[in-house]
């Protein structure tokens, strides 16, 4: 005599024998761990930065002999048509950072964002500067190997900071000292 399911019904899955789930979970890293603790900030979880003086350094100007602002840093690498919207953007990301200053985990995720443009432009943006490559080149490397890469570290973005916060944060970078867009 035949079996027939005809007519059954379940809140899930009708199967005849074995099912096999798999569930693969990515590892977390360390921006989403401080996401979490971003949104656990309500509960009485105490949390410490441990990077607050790496954030304070890349805040406060670099004691490096390159003391030049960033608009003269601009102007020697003939960069002077972005002055204006550099210094705006500059203005904001320096807004930001305050605007997450009492937030322990906002400034460790700030760090790795300062920290993660500061490495990429040192090893890709500079090399072609110091190269004399043109400014068409020099601008694809900080947009594909700078910007992008950072943007796509950010994962779940909790901070929703844009492609144009990451450039803010990179002139906020050049205003402190710390990079230059102009050769040695």
């Amino acid at each position: 005599m035949p079996t027939t399911q005809l007519g059954n019904t379940a809140g899930r899955d009708v199967i005849g024998r074995d099912k096999i789930e798999n569930t693969y979970l990515s590892p977390p890293t360390s921006l989403s761990r401080l996401y979490q603790i971003l949104r656990d900030a309500d509960k009485a979880t105490p949390y410490t930065a441990q990077i607050a003086d790496q954030l304070q350094h890349y805040c406060n100007t670099s004691t490096n002999a390159d003391v030049r602002g960033l608009k003269e840093k601009l102007t020697a690498g003939k960069r002077q048509d972005l002055i204006d919207d550099a210094m705006q953007w500059k203005q904001k990301a320096s807004k930001l950072v305050m605007k997450w200053q009492t937030s322990p985990a906002a400034q460790d995720i700030l760090t790795h964002i300062l920290a993660k443009l500061h490495t990429e432009f040192i090893f890709n943006a500079r090399p072609a500067i110091e190269a004399e490559k043109s400014r068409e080149e020099v601008d694809e490397i900080v947009i594909s190997k700078v910007i992008q890469p950072t943007h796509a570290m950010l994962g779940e973005n909790d901070l929703g900071l844009t492609y144009l916060d990451l450039m803010g944060l990179l002139f906020f970078l050049g205003g402190n000292c710390h990079i230059r867009w102009d050769k040695c």
